[in-house]
């Protein structure tokens, strides 16, 4: 299955996404216990993050990242980009 990086930025105050914060990782915790999830973090700054997952085509992927809490809510704005890694 392909690669696809989940960018995810901040469109609000970022003290209106805090509350927010353990729904958000909950739903990225059930990505990796169902294999989906490779990698995920934050930025420093608190601008938002990025995710790493694999899914069969850029429509399930699109559909894991609308369906993350952040993102339903419009706290964050997300772009899914297919990617492939080389090293």
């Amino acid at each position: 299955m392909p690669d696809y990086i989940v960018i995810s930025e901040l469109v609000v105050a970022r003290e209106q996404s805090i509350p927010h914060r353990a729904e958000h990782l909950e739903y990225l915790e059930s990505l990796k216990r169902n294999g989906s999830l490779k990698v995920a973090g934050r930025y420093k700054d608190g601008t938002g993050g990025l995710y790493v997952i694999n899914a069969e085509n850029i429509e399930k992927a699109e559909e894991i990242a609308r369906n993350d809490p952040y993102h339903k809510l419009r706290l964050r704005k997300y772009t899914v980009r297919e990617w492939e890694r080389v090293f």
